[in-house]
C-alpha cells in the first residue's frame, strides 16, 4: 500500500507499508476479492486501519502530535507451525509462496478436504448440524462474515451397507472429524467476534482524529486570516511614576541676542519623553530668560526631598569664564564678561543646590558645548565648549562633549533627525532595561566618539562620575 498525505503548502509524506494478507487467502486473491466486490471483514479492517494511519501521519508529521498505531490484527500467515496441531487446509494456507506455487491448486485442494469432512459427517450422524447463532445475535460485521458460504457441494452418493463389525470404526472416525469441524467453527467464530471489536475500536479512534485533524486545519486556517488583517494600534500605556524619582529638563534655542540654536528645544522634549517613559516625574521648561531661567531652578529644588533620585538635564547655550561654566538664558547680553557672570546661571550652583539637598543620587547632563556664542563681538568672552568640573559625592555629570570640543548637532546635510547627535543617542540608552546609568552613560560616549568620527570630527562626551551603588533607568 502507498500511503500519502499532502499538505496545501506543498509538502507531503509517504509511506509504503507491506502488509500480510489474512489467514488462508493468498494477497492476489484478497485484492481480487476486493475488486470484485466480494468485501471481507478483513478488508473492512485493513480499510478502517489504513484510514486511522494516514490521520495520524497528519497528527505526528504535521501537527506535531505523535500518536500510537493501532495493530492490524487480523489473522495472517505468520510461517509453519507445528504440523501435529494444525489442519491440513491451515498448512496449505501457510505454505510460503514462490515463483512455482500453484495457488489455484491450493485453493481446490483446501475446498476438496472441506468437502471430505462434510461427507463424513453426513454419513456419520443422522443428528441435525448444531444451531448456529442468528445475525440478531451477532456483530453486525460477524453477521456479514457468515454471509460468504463455501461453494454448493455436490450430491453425495449414499454410503453403501457395511457388515455390523465395520460400522463401529467408521462411526468413531466420523465423530473425530465432526469434533474437529465443530472446534474450527468454534475457532472461526471466535475470530468473527475479534475481528468485530477490531473494527469498533477502529471506528472510534479514526473519528477521534478525523475531528482532531479538522480542529487543527481549522485553528491553522484562522491563524492565517488573524495574520492577515492589521492589529489595532495598541493603546497607549500610561507611565508610571516614582515618587522619589524627578527631574528638571530646560532647552534653550530662541535666543535675542546671540545665534540661535536649531534643536536645543526638541533635544528637551525628547530627553522629557524618555525620562517620563523610566518613572520621572519632569518639570519641563523650554525658552527660559534670566528671571524665569532661575525661578524654575528655585522651584524645582523646593520640590526635592532627602533620598531621592534626581536628573537635570540642560539644552542650549553654555561658556566657560575662567574656571567656572555658566548656562545662558535667552535674553542674555554678553556685551562685558562681568555681565554674562551676573545674567547667566552658574552650573555648580545647580549642582551645589543638589548636594544640599541631599540627594540620594543626581545626574547633571549638559548639552551645551557649541561654538562660543560671543567670538563675534569684538573681544571673545569665554572660550569653546566647557571646562573640566568635579562632582560631588553621590553625583555624576556628563558633558555632551570635552573641553575645547564642539558638539555636532547633524552628521551631515543628509542627517534628517531632529536631535542633536549627543541626545539622540542618551534617549536611546537609557530606556534599555538592566543596564546601570554608569553603562548607559558609557555607551553613549563610545557611540557618540564613533558616528562623529565616521563625519571626521573629535568629540568624546566628558564624564565625571562620583556616585556610590548602582542606580539605573530602568531595571
Amino acid at each position: 500500500m502507498e500511503l500519502t498525505v499532502q499538505q496545501f503548502n506543498g509538502k507531503n509524506l509517504r509511506i509504503d507499508a507491506f502488509v500480510l494478507p489474512p489467514k488462508g487467502m493468498t494477497a492476489g486473491k484478497f485484492r481480487d476479492d476486493f475488486r470484485a466486490g466480494q468485501v471481507l471483514a478483513e478488508h473492512q479492517i485493513l480499510s478502517g486501519w489504513t484510514s486511522i494511519y494516514i490521520e495520524s501521519m497528519q497528527q505526528s508529521f504535521f501537527n506535531k502530535k505523535p500518536q500510537a498505531i493501532m495493530a492490524l490484527a487480523y489473522p495472517v500467515n505468520t510461517g509453519s507451525p507445528n504440523p501435529a496441531v494444525v489442519s491440513d487446509t491451515q498448512m496449505a494456507a501457510a505454505m510460503p509462496a514462490t515463483e512455482n506455487t500453484d495457488w489455484d491448486l491450493i485453493d481446490k485442494e483446501r475446498d476438496q478436504r472441506t468437502r471430505e469432512i462434510l461427507r463424513e459427517m453426513e454419513t456419520a450422524s443422522n443428528k441435525p448440524p448444531a444451531a448456529q447463532p442468528t445475525a440478531s445475535t451477532r456483530p453486525p460485521v460477524v453477521a456479514a462474515l457468515d454471509s460468504v458460504k463455501p461453494a454448493p457441494l455436490p450430491p453425495s452418493k449414499p454410503a453403501a451397507a457395511l457388515p455390523a463389525a465395520a460400522q463401529a470404526p467408521v462411526a468413531v472416525a466420523d465423530n473425530s472429524a465432526q469434533l474437529r469441524l465443530e472446534q474450527e467453527r468454534r475457532a472461526m467464530d471466535e475470530e468473527k467476534r475479534k475481528m468485530a471489536q477490531q473494527l469498533e475500536a477502529m471506528t472510534q479512534m479514526l473519528a477521534k482524529l478525523q475531528q482532531e485533524n479538522a480542529a487543527a486545519v481549522a485553528a491553522a486556517k484562522a491563524k492565517e486570516v488573524a495574520a492577515a488583517k492589521p492589529e489595532p494600534p495598541a493603546q497607549p500605556r500610561e507611565p508610571v511614576t516614582y515618587a522619589n524619582r524627578k527631574a528638571l529638563v530646560i532647552g534653550n534655542d530662541l535666543y535675542t541676542h546671540v545665534p540661535k540654536l536649531n534643536n536645543a528645544g526638541a533635544d528637551a522634549d525628547a530627553m522629557a519623553k524618555s525620562l517620563e517613559a523610566v518613572g520621572y516625574k519632569v518639570f519641563k521648561h523650554l525658552n527660559l530668560d534670566e528671571k524665569k531661567f532661575k525661578q524654575a531652578i528655585r522651584d524645582f529644588r523646593q520640590n526635592l526631598s532627602g533620598g531621592d533620585e534626581v536628573l537635570f538635564f540642560y539644552a542650549g547655550h553654555g561658556v566657560q569664564l575662567g574656571n567656572a561654566n555658566y548656562l545662558l538664558p535667552t535674553d542674555v547680553q554678553g556685551d562685558q564678561e562681568d555681565q554674562v557672570k551676573d545674567d547667566a546661571i552658574l552650573l555648580q550652583k545647580v549642582l551645589d543646590d543638589l548636594e544640599e539637598k541631599k540627594t540620594k543620587f543626581a545626574l547633571a547632563v549638559i548639552d551645551a558645548c557649541r561654538d562660543n556664542p560671543f567670538k563675534s563681538k569684538g573681544r571673545a568672552i569665554g572660550g569653546r565648549g566647557l571646562a573640566p568640573t568635579s562632582a560631588a559625592t553621590g553625583q555624576m555629570i556628563m558633558f555632551s562633549a570635552g573641553s575645547g570640543q564642539q558638539a555636532l548637532d547633524r552628521l551631515g546635510d543628509n542627517d534628517k533627525e531632529k536631535n542633536g547627535l549627543f541626545t539622540r543617542i542618551f534617549v536611546k540608552e537609557m530606556i534599555k532595561p538592566g543596564l546601570s546609568v554608569d553603562r548607559v552613560l558609557r555607551n553613549v560616549r563610545n557611540e557618540v566618539v564613533r558616528l562623529a568620527r565616521s563625519v571626521g570630527h573629535e568629540q568624546t562626551p566628558a564624564l565625571y562620575d562620583q556616585a556610590i551603588g548602582e542606580f539605573y533607568f530602568r531595571q
